[in-house]
C-alpha cells in the first residue's frame, strides 16, 4: 500500500517526527501501514522462509563460480581432498558477530522485494552504514528510483592504537597477527605432546579451554560447564579418553603460562583416563611456515576471487566486501590456516580413533578439523555436537540443500553424526534439509539441571510476597541490556507497585543501578536455577540464553526485539514467549503473561540425567560395523 511517492529509509535509534513522506523503519518493528509507516523488520519475519533460503543458495552459488573453467571451490584447493573455501566468512555466515553485515544483506533482499510491489520514485536514506547506503544507491539504479543519502555520525568510538592497526592492508596485517598469536601461545608448545603420542585412548574431544567450572579448576580437576555430567559417565565407566582443547584467555586461565600449568596438573592427576592438550601444544617454527605458504597461495587468488563474487553479487556487493576480502587475505584466512595445520598435525600424531566428538558451531575451523579427522584415517563416527540451541536465524547452521548431496572430494566438510539435543533442534535441522541419517539424539549436556524442575511449572519459594516478581536477565552486550532496562525505567509508573523486580546481571556486564533512576528492584548474583524458582515471568533481551532456562523451567519469558539484528532468540515462533518492542506492549505482556504450551517445554531438550543416549555412542551402538 503506498500512499506518497517519496519514501524515506530511517535507520536511527530515534523515531522520525514528520509527514512528508512514507517512512520505512530499518531497525524498528514500528508499524503503522495506514499512516505510511512500515517497518523493515517486520517485512524480514513476513517472508522469513524466502529469504533465509535466498540467502543460503547465494552463499552455495558462490563457490560454484566458474572462473578459467575451474569452480571457486577448485581453485582454493589447499590439500588434496579439502578446499579452503569452506573455511571462509562467506560460507561460515556468522550473522551474530562475526558478520553484522549479513543482517543487512537479507533485510535488503526484502527492501527490494516490498520495493518492487510498491512504486516510488524517490528514496531518502538516513544512516551511519556507508556500505548499506552504498548497496541501496545500487538497488535504487537497478529499480530506477532516486536515491539521496544522509549520514549521521556514529557513536562507536576506536582506540587511536587499533583503529591505526585495522587500517593496515592484509598483507601486513595477518603476517603481524600470526606472529603475535605464536608468539603469546608459545609457553603451551609441547604440553601434553607425550601423553597424546602415547594414549590407548580411542575416543577423543575437541573442547575450548573456557567455560570451566571455577572450583575444579583451582583444584586441578577438569570439569566444564560445555560438557557437564558427560565427564562423569567417562569416569564411572572408565571409559579413557583425549581432549583436544582450544585455548581461549579467560579470569581462570588468563595466560598461556596459566592454561600450560593446569595441562601439565591434569595430565599428571588423572591416572592415564584422560590425556589433556591444547591445539597450540602442536604449534613449531616450520609449521608456522607451512601455514604461511598457505596463506599467501591464498592470498595471491584474493583479486581474482573477489572480482569475481562483487560481479555475481551486484548491489549488495558493498556489504559482502569486507567479509570477503577478510576471507582471502586476512586475519581470518591466516587464523583458520594456522587451526588447519595444527588439526593436522595433531590428527596425524594420535593413534586411530574410534570415535570423535567436537562443539559444533560452524566456525570455519570446524571444516578444517573434519578434513584433518579424515585425512588422518580415523573411524567414521565423529560427531559434532551443537550444545546450546539451534536458532532459526543463526545461519552458521544452515546451507542450501544442494549442500548436502555428496559429488566430489571437494565437497563441504560434514561430521558422520549431528548430535541433536532435542526435538526442537533435530527438527530445525530436518527443516534445513539436513540428511535425516546423519542426525543421532543425545542428551542436552548445558542444560540438564532443567530436569530437577517441574515438567510444567516452576515452583515458587515458601516466603516469597503474594506480588507478581520478575525476573530481568541482562545481556552479555552492555547496549542491550542498557536498551532492556531503560525501556523497563520508562514504563514502571503503569506498572502495578505490588510486582516486584530482581535484576539478575550477565556476569561479563555489571549493572550499576544508579544508571536507572526510575527503575525499583533489586540487584542479585545469585544462581540463575534459584531466582527462577522465585519469580512468576522472565525478561530477557533477545540473545539471553538464559531465556532458554526460564522457558523450560515452565515460566513465561517476556523478549526485547531488537530491530538491529534479525530476530535470533532461541524462542522464536514458541508460545509463552511475548515479544516485545516498546513500552505499551512491556506493561500489557507483565499484566498478562501467563505459561502454556508445556509439552513443548517437556521436550526442548533431551533431559535424562544418566545420559543413555551418549552412552549408546560410547558403546558403539549407532554403528555396529565399527
Amino acid at each position: 500500500m503506498c500512499h506518497k511517492s517519496d519514501l524515506l529509509v530511517w535507520d536511527v535509534d530515534d523515531q522520525f517526527d514528520g509527514s512528508k513522506h512514507d517512512v520505512i523503519y530499518w531497525s524498528s518493528y514500528t508499524n503503522f501501514e495506514l499512516d505510511g509507516i512500515f517497518s523493515i523488520p517486520k517485512l524480514v519475519e513476513k517472508n522469513a522462509e524466502y529469504l533465509k533460503s535466498k540467502y543460503l543458495k547465494l552463499i552455495y552459488d558462490f563457490g560454484e563460480i566458474n572462473i578459467n573453467g575451474k569452480r571457486i571451490i577448485d581453485h582454493l584447493l589447499i590439500r588434496k581432498n579439502f578446499s579452503y573455501w569452506w573455511m571462509t566468512l562467506l560460507v561460515e555466515k556468522c550473522n551474530i558477530s562475526k558478520s553484522p553485515q549479513i543482517d543487512n544483506i537479507i533485510k535488503l533482499m526484502a527492501f527490494e522485494k516490498w520495493l518492487q510491489e510498491n512504486k516510488y520514485k524517490r528514496i531518502e536514506l538516513i544512516t551511519a552504514n556507508d556500505e548499506l547506503a552504498m548497496s541501496m544507491s545500487l538497488l535504487a539504479e537497478k529499480l530506477i528510483i532516486d536515491f539521496s543519502y544522509k549520514k549521521i555520525k556514529s557513536k562507536q568510538s576506536v582506540r587511536m592504537l587499533k583503529s591505526f592497526y585495522h587500517s593496515m592492508p592484509n598483507s601486513v596485517k595477518s603476517p603481524i597477527w600470526l606472529a603475535y598469536y605464536s608468539f603469546s601461545k608459545w609457553p603451551l608448545k609441547g604440553v601434553g605432546l607425550k601423553e597424546w603420542r602415547n594414549t590407548t585412548a580411542t575416543t577423543t574431544f575437541i573442547s575450548y579451554l573456557f567455560n570451566l567450572v571455577p572450583e575444579a579448576t583451582r583444584e586441578g580437576r577438569y570439569e566444564s560447564m560445555n560438557w557437564t555430567r558427560l565427564t562423569d559417565l567417562l569416569n564411572k565407566s572408565q571409559h579413557s579418553s583425549n581432549w583436544l582443547h582450544i585455548y581461549v584467555k579467560s579470569s581462570l586461565l588468563p595466560s598461556a603460562k596459566k592454561a600450560r600449568d593446569f595441562i601439565q596438573q591434569l595430565n599428571n592427576t588423572k591416572n592415564g583416563n584422560q590425556v589433556h592438550v591444547t591445539l597450540t601444544s602442536f604449534l613449531t617454527v616450520p609449521l608456522i611456515f607451512k601455514a604461511l605458504r598457505d596463506w599467501y597461495k591464498i592470498f595471491k587468488l584474493s583479486n581474482l576471487i573477489t572480482k569475481q563474487i562483487q560481479i555475481n553479487c551486484y548491489y549488495l556487493w558493498p556489504l559482502f566486501k569486507k567479509d570477503c576480502q577478510d576471507s582471502m587475505s586476512g586475519i581470518p584466512v591466516m587464523s583458520n590456516i594456522l587451526f588447519f595445520n595444527l588439526f593436522e598435525k595433531a590428527m596425524n600424531e594420535l593413534p586411530i580413533q574410534k570415535k570423535g566428538c567436537y562443539l559444533k558451531e560452524n566456525q570455519g575451523w570446524e571444516s578444517g578439523f573434519i578434513s584433518a579427522w579424515q585425512s588422518a584415517r580415523h573411524k567414521k563416527n565423529l560427531i559434532g555436537f551443537p550444545h546450546a540451541t539451534v536458532i532459526y536465524w543463526d545461519l552458521r547452521y544452515f546451507f542450501d540443500p544442494s549442500s548436502y548431496k555428496r559429488k566430489s572430494r571437494l565437497d563441504l566438510p560434514l561430521p558422520d553424526y549431528v548430535g541433536v539435543n532435542g526435538k526442537i533442534a533435530k527438527n530445525m535441522y530436518l527443516s534445513g534439509g539436513y540428511p535425516k541419517e546423519s542426525l543421532i539424539e543425545v542428551e542436552s549436556l548445558r542444560y540438564l539441571y532443567l530436569s530437577n524442575f517441574s515438567n510444567h511449572q516452576a515452583k515458587r519459594e515458601s516466603g516469597v510476597s503474594e506480588g507478581k516478581m520478575v525476573l530481568v536477565v541482562g545481556d552479555f552486550l552492555k547496549e542491550n541490556t542498557n536498551k532492556q532496562l531503560n525501556l523497563l525505567s520508562s514504563t514502571i509508573a503503569d506498572i502495578d507497585p505490588s510486582v516486584r523486580f530482581i535484576i539478575k546481571p550477565h556476569p561479563s556486564c555489571p549493572i550499576n543501578m544508579e544508571d536507572f533512576p526510575g527503575l525499583r528492584g533489586e540487584l542479585s548474583t545469585r544462581p540463575i536455577e534459584e531466582l527462577m524458582k522465585m519469580s512468576n515471568v522472565v525478561y530477557s533481551s533477545l540473545k539471553t540464553s538464559a531465556a532458554i532456562d526460564a522457558y523450560c523451567a515452565g515460566l513465561p519469558i517476556i523478549s526485547l526485539l531488537d530491530g538491529k539484528t534479525l530476530n535470533v532468540s532461541p524462542l522464536r515462533g514458541s508460545k509463552s514467549v511475548y515479544f516485545v518492542s516498546d513500552s505499551k506492549s512491556l506493561v500489557s505482556a507483565i499484566k498478562t503473561a501467563k505459561a502454556t504450551d508445556s509439552d513443548q517445554r517437556k521436550h526442548y531438550f533431551y533431559l535424562d540425567s544418566g545420559l543413555p543416549r551418549w552412552n549408546k555412542w560410547l558403546i558403539n551402538d549407532f554403528n555396529k560395523d565399527l
